[in-house]
């Protein structure tokens, strides 16, 4: 199993922030060479999502938990992976921190099928990097939105 964890807090509330990270075909910008198709926002249980990378790796999700924050309650969103190379499951948690400020935690413990599973050490690298590449631009995203 390949664990990955990155977290950032930003400056904008958890609704708004929520609402942004969970437009999941803005990801596209997140994510270098990936695609999402997704229902519009916002994302309830049982809602299916494809992601493309590179014009061939699908990883399959279906939404098993959408919970919005409201007020001093988190918001999280969870992605069970069902194939057909990544199985396992990942989070994206918003935690309010006060009126203006939240922390984004984005959690991915997910595995290779077989026999790619040999690659669990380059891919849990490969997760690390991207979940904090994605962060940093998602918050840059944000920035320059409230400008």
């Amino acid at each position: 199993m390949t664990s990955s964890w990155a977290s950032r807090v930003i400056d904008a509330d958890a609704e708004r922030v929520f609402a942004a990270i969970t437009t999941l075909v803005l990801h596209r910008d997140l994510i270098p060479f990936t695609r999402v198709e997704a229902p519009a926002p916002p994302l309830r249980r049982g809602d299916r999502v494809v992601a493309t990378s590179l014009g061939v790796l699908r990883d399959t999700m279906l939404i098993t938990r959408a919970q919005h924050p409201r007020g001093a309650r988190r918001g999280v969103v969870i992605f069970d992976k069902t194939g057909p190379v990544l199985l396992g499951q990942a989070r994206i948690t918003v935690t309010p921190l006060g009126s203006r400020t939240c922390r984004v935690d984005w959690t991915e413990d997910v595995h290779l099928v077989a026999p790619l599973g040999v690659a669990g050490p380059l891919v849990d690298r490969v997760l690390a990097v991207m979940t904090r590449r994605a962060l940093r631009l998602f918050d840059l995203q944000l920035r320059h939105q409230g400008s």
